[in-house]
């Protein structure tokens, strides 16, 4: 490939000989050239046929492009026949060589089915649905012709590519071969690592960055009463003050917080106060509540959903506050409404990757601390995705949505977290 130098580590996987081969690789550190790598000799290969899946087209795009402008452009060489929609790449066959290249899409199993291939790159592999898609659409492609595959991703916890990656040290499977390598081990990398701790929690950094295989299953939040509970935590008439409402007929939750700045520069969040019911409250009621706080609100926020009309009511539960004088402030993009993505990126909150604690709860909103502390995910199965949104029990989501909602509005998500947008 013009221009393609590639680092020791991707060497390592271009000499290997094994027809399945796992590259389990940090973000932002080359593996979509790598990748490319593998398919430019086959494509120059009379009579070859391969494939380019990810869970998505526009993931699957990553690699297509490169070979798009290496070898459609660069190299010049000739295409009996090509397919594009909106300049991606689908489909290419190279002239007087009859090689083909299509880029397909796990969303759309059907197109997985058909036809023998002799080479397969999986692009974020990990992300895949399930198993299923591998070993009943996937595989089979590869055995008329004794094809090879390459999948390349960063990992989702031990779910079930991280099998696949074992298999890779694990000598009764002799055809496969596996690697593991840190975006910092790669001279394609350029961020600040550093900066990226304080922006992600512990676990999404070690993930995303260093190639790790961790568990996002268990607590939620990482709480500790020592850290993050303060008891002579007081209201402060210096500095604006924000109240946060998970709407609903049903137990409804409010957080009330401010914002300071720490020593490091860094903002932190203080929760004075709550509105945690135990039972079941009408929105006319919960906005009087609200209405009734003894503090300078500067905003409010709360859930898009509440924008919907009540059954009780006749009217939805944001235009019940404002007509109460609260307009209810909330964000509408898919990163924010994104629960997964809200939820990594409030964890970070009580804990970045360097163990630095951002919010503090003051000892009386127990309703809260209760819910922090208790706030789950769902018990895993074998089959289900790690990476899933936690419980909604209808006793600890609600104060954890109240305080989601006024986190993800008040400081946006910036950039993918731990969900499936911007790859």
């Amino acid at each position: 490939m013009v221009g393609y130098k590639p680092t020791p580590q991707q060497l390592s996987l271009h000499n290997s000989k094994k027809r399945f081969r796992i590259n389990c690789q940090g973000r932002r550190s080359g593996k979509s050239f790598s990748a490319a790598y593998e398919i430019l000799p086959w494509l120059l290969t009379p009579n070859t046929r391969g494939w380019i899946v990810s869970p998505s087209y526009n993931l699957s795009q990553k690699i297509a492009r490169i070979i798009k402008e290496d070898i459609m452009v660069k190299l010049k060489l000739p295409i009996e026949n090509k397919k594009e929609v909106n300049g991606d790449l689908y489909y290419m066959k190279l002239a007087g060589l009859n090689s083909e290249l299509s880029v397909k899409s796990a969303d759309s199993p059907e197109s997985l089915i058909g036809e023998g291939i002799d080479y397969l790159i999986i692009d974020e592999a990990a992300a895949l649905p399930n198993k299923l898609i591998w070993e009943q659409y996937l595989r089979p492609t590869l055995s008329d012709r004794q094809g090879w595959c390459l999948m390349v991703s960063t990992p989702r916890g031990y779910n079930w590519w991280y099998s696949l990656f074992a298999r890779g040290a694990d000598t009764n499977f002799p055809d496969w071969e596996s690697w593991q390598h840190p975006s910092s081990q790669s001279p394609f990398f350029k961020d600040n690592a550093e900066d990226l701790k304080k922006e992600l929690t512990n676990e999404t950094y070690l993930q995303e960055y260093e190639a790790q295989f961790t568990s996002f299953s268990g607590k939620v939040y990482p709480y500790n009463a020592t850290v993050h509970t303060q008891k002579d935590l007081k209201y402060d008439p210096r500095l604006p003050t924000y109240v946060s409402c998970d709407f609903g007929f049903r137990k409804p939750g409010v957080v009330v917080f401010q914002v300071k700045t720490n020593p490091k520069g860094l903002p932190t969040i203080y929760q004075i106060d709550e509105i945690a019911m135990k039972q079941n409250v009408k929105t006319e009621d919960l906005a009087r509540m609200v209405k009734a706080f003894p503090y300078n609100i500067a905003a409010y926020f709360g859930d898009p959903a509440g924008g919907g009309r009540s059954s009780q009511s006749g009217i939805s539960d944001i235009e019940v506050f404002r007509r109460m004088g609260m307009r209810i402030r909330f964000r509408k993009d898919a990163m924010t409404r994104n629960v997964v993505n809200g939820v990594s990126h409030v964890r970070r909150w009580f804990e970045d990757a360097n163990g630095d604690a951002h919010i503090f709860v003051s000892s009386k909103c127990k309703g809260s601390i209760q819910s922090y502390e208790n706030y789950r995910y769902p018990q895993n199965k074998s089959e289900q995705s790690i990476k899933e949104e936690p419980l909604k029990d209808g006793v600890y989501d609600h104060q954890n949505d109240a305080l989601r909602y006024g986190i993800c509005n008040l400081f946006p998500i910036k950039s993918r977290l731990a969900g499936v947008i911007d790859w």
